[in-house]
């Protein structure tokens, strides 16, 4: 679970995010796929399945989740935005969230493509 980022753009928001997953084949291994990308875009429908395409940011994997041996309130279901515990339980007021991305100079060259 992640955010996207569009590849066609060099800075913006980031309005949601995004799930994808891998499933175990036996003789392949672990096999990634985002089944959503590839109804939305068929012509890519090869790239959606079987690889991670290098447009999305990686925050989460997995259910249940616990943050550490802090966390008291319940397992989440999944772990994208801010979570806030006050006293051992789930604070209930709004946390406020923006999430942008930009482009910066590679180190050295001053290429944004790092070449």
């Amino acid at each position: 679970m992640g955010f996207p980022i569009p590849l066609d753009r060099a800075e913006g928001k980031i309005i949601g995010y995004h799930c994808w997953l891998e499933f175990y084949l036996d003789g392949v291994g672990w096999f990634p796929i985002d089944a959503s990308e590839a109804f939305k875009h068929p012509e890519k429908r090869e790239l959606f399945y079987g690889t991670h395409p290098a447009d999305r940011f990686h925050v989460t994997t997995g259910r249940d989740l616990r943050l550490g041996p802090d966390h008291r309130g319940p397992a989440l279901n999944y772990f994208i935005y801010p979570y806030v515990e006050v006293d051992g339980k789930r604070f209930s007021g709004k946390v406020e969230t923006t999430f942008s991305y930009a482009e910066l100079p590679f180190a050295g060259t001053g290429d944004r493509r790092g070449g």
